[in-house]
């Protein structure tokens, strides 16, 4: 049994699962998982943009919010600056939430600069962008929920794909939802968050994706 927040006590099974969906949904991989679907899963948005071409921004998209994160935060832990991959405290998160600041807006900028990429691509990855600034930002009052925001995009991504008339929304929007209560509950359950910081995060990351759309 483990002990969690306001003296619940789950099965420690059920605590192993909430870290193993914790793990699979990690917000790096959320990233991927809007990525893949704008890019490959919705026939509707990349209708301009040919297969190589296709493949190169989500390589590029890969490379930027995925594995030049994952090295900084392994960099870190090779030094000796965090205890573990997790960063489990605000301390920790300071320096990589910098570089994924970094690396999402060039990330953005780049595809900015590319004429052949469709709106929804520049407006999500501007959203990724300024979801990660804001989280630097509350980092500094409290230990907002990364997993949060990452779901919150999602979310908020599914509603501008609603909103800009792509057919194939409705069904990744219901399951989108599904599976933010899943990981939102897993981090509740894992006792890394408390609702405050989950629900900050949903907003952060549903709003700022809406922002960019509306902007």
């Amino acid at each position: 049994m483990t002990q969690i927040d306001a003296g619940i006590r789950y099965p420690s099974f059920l605590v192993w699962v909430s870290r193993a969906i914790s793990l699979l949904f990690h917000p790096l991989f959320t990233g991927i998982f809007m990525m893949l679907y704008i890019a490959y899963l919705n026939p509707t948005i990349f209708l301009a943009v040919g297969e190589k071409a296709k493949f190169f921004k989500f390589l590029t998209f890969v490379n930027n919010n995925l594995v030049f994160p994952i090295l900084i935060v392994l960099l870190m832990r090779g030094l000796g600056f965090s205890r573990s991959i997790q960063l489990e405290t605000q301390k920790e998160r300071i320096v990589p939430y910098i570089a994924c600041i970094t690396f999402f807006f060039w990330t953005y900028y780049v595809f900015r600069n590319q004429p052949d990429s469709p709106m929804i691509l520049t407006d999500m990855c501007q959203g990724i962008f300024l979801a990660s600034c804001i989280a630097l930002v509350l980092n500094s009052f409290m230990k907002i929920s990364m997993h949060a925001i990452g779901m919150g995009g999602a979310f908020g991504l599914l509603c501008v794909v609603l909103a800009s008339g792509h057919s194939d929304g409705l069904l990744p929007f219901a399951v989108t939802i599904l599976l933010t209560g899943i990981v939102c509950t897993s981090r509740l359950i894992a006792s890394d968050h408390t609702p405050a910081e989950i629900l900050t995060g949903l907003i952060a990351g549903a709003c700022t994706q809406l922002f960019t759309y509306w902007l």
